[in-house]
C-alpha cells in the first residue's frame, strides 16, 4: 500500500508550507495524480485523513484530479487512454509513444492564518 508513503509526503509538504506562512490550518489540498501511479484515490484520502489527525491539516479536503495516459500516435496525433497501452486508442496502430499519466503534483494548497 504505497498510498501511505504518498499521504505522508503530502502531509509533510502541507505542514511545511503552513509553517512557512505562519498558518494555523490547512483547509484543502488539490492533487494531480497520473493513472500510471496506481494510486487508489479512496485509499489515499482515507490514509491522509488518518495521519493528519492532531495536525493543522486535520479535516483538510484532499481533492484528487486524475491525469490520464497521453498517447502520441504517428498517424493520429495525441489522444488519452485510461491505462497503459502500446497501441493508439483511435486507429489501433502500434507507432505510439506514451507521454503522460505518471504525474504526482500538488496543484494547490489552501491555508488559513
Amino acid at each position: 500500500m504505497h498510498e501511505l508513503g504518498v499521504a505522508t509526503e503530502i502531509l509533510g509538504i502541507a505542514l511545511s508550507e503552513a509553517e512557512r506562512h505562519a498558518a494555523k490550518k490547512v483547509t484543502s489540498i488539490r492533487l494531480r495524480v497520473g493513472v500510471l501511479r496506481a494510486i487508489e484515490p479512496e485509499n489515499l484520502s482515507f490514509l491522509f485523513e488518518h495521519i493528519a489527525r492532531g495536525t493543522p491539516a486535520e479535516g483538510a479536503l484532499l481533492e484528487i484530479v486524475e491525469d490520464p495516459v497521453r498517447v502520441e500516435c504517428e498517424a493520429c496525433g495525441v489522444s488519452e487512454a485510461s491505462s497503459l497501452t502500446w497501441e493508439c486508442p483511435r486507429c489501433k496502430g502500434t507507432g505510439v509513444s506514451v507521454t503522460g499519466g505518471d504525474s504526482l503534483t500538488i496543484l494547490s494548497l489552501d491555508i488559513d492564518s
